[in-house]
């Protein structure tokens, strides 16, 4: 199968590469600049290099679309301007914010249209190859375009799940909530720390095995049998001691505190804690 990749960053560069070791025939690769698409070429090791100004489409049985989200109109005015040349292939863009709606005039021409986002960070290209066996896809759009994601994901060696293309919003919310979301959590727990004396170096060594001990617990058992600490134990005196420290030094870390130990409250009626902690609890969190 033929490939073409307008937008080969890290994740373009990744898939194309990989499809590549797969066996697909990759053909036009298109960047900002024909430097930049030189350079995806030869990391991708093969592919017709073009700038986006004077970009060349020519046929492939999938494009795929991995530029960043402003850009992805673009590429949907290149596709239209060459559909004479192309045909109308499906058309995949790999946006985690967007749905295959972005695509929409592209499916008013008669094209296929999907999207495929991959579940994962991409530091950089090289270091991407070696996350795919763990990474999931998540896939939505028409059945063309939804046909050939799932070929290129199981091609590669990754997997995929799918979801309704009105849910794609909801879907991004919650992966930037357990990536960059759990990033910016951790950060708090680290500037704690460093009020206690500790540098940054220091919080991260002492740190770090609770939140991977913590991660492994949830894998295993489950958000609700994995939660540990206060609330899990009904331990109002302990919750009351936290937020007064926490609010002696920020007021937004102790909204934070209290949002997650409402949280922790339901999590802990789902294991079966004492319910008449949890209410002193609840009334704590409420009172403050």
């Amino acid at each position: 199968m033929r490939i073409s990749i307008i937008g080969a960053g890290r994740v373009g560069r990744t898939l194309g590469r990989l499809a590549r070791l797969s066996g697909y025939e990759v053909g036009d690769i298109v960047c900002g600049s024909p430097k930049s698409a030189r350079s995806a070429v030869r990391f991708i090791g093969a592919g017709t290099p073009h700038g986006a100004a004077d970009a060349r489409l020519s046929r492939s049985a999938l494009i795929l679309i991995s530029t960043p989200d402003d850009s992805i109109n673009d590429a949907v005015r290149l596709i239209r301007e060459a559909a004479r040349k192309t045909g109308r292939p499906p058309v995949v863009h790999t946006s985690g914010a967007l749905s295959s709606d972005a695509l929409s005039p592209l499916r008013e021409q008669g094209f296929g249209t999907g999207s495929c986002h991959p579940l994962q960070t991409f530091p950089r290209a090289s270091r991407s190859k070696a996350l795919m066996r763990s990474t999931y896809f998540c896939i939505e759009g028409d059945a063309r375009a939804v046909r050939l994601a799932r070929r290129l994901v199981r091609d590669i060696g990754a997997r995929h799940f799918e979801i309704p293309t009105e849910m794609k919003a909801l879907y991004h919310a919650s992966a930037v909530m357990a990536s960059g979301g759990v990033t910016a959590l951790v950060s708090i727990s680290l500037e704690m720390l460093a009020r206690c004396g500790l540098t940054e170096s220091e919080s991260i060594k002492v740190l770090l095995p609770l939140v991977e001990a913590t991660v492994a617990n949830v894998r295993r058992v489950g958000p609700a049998l994995a939660l540990t600490g206060p609330v899990r134990r009904g331990d109002a005196g302990t919750v009351e001691r936290n937020m007064k420290s926490v609010s002696e030094v920020n007021s937004d870390w102790l909204e934070i505190y209290r949002m997650l130990s409402e949280r922790s409250l339901a999590l802990s009626e789902t294991a079966g804690s004492d319910a008449r902690s949890l209410d002193d609890i609840r009334r704590l969190l409420k009172a403050r």
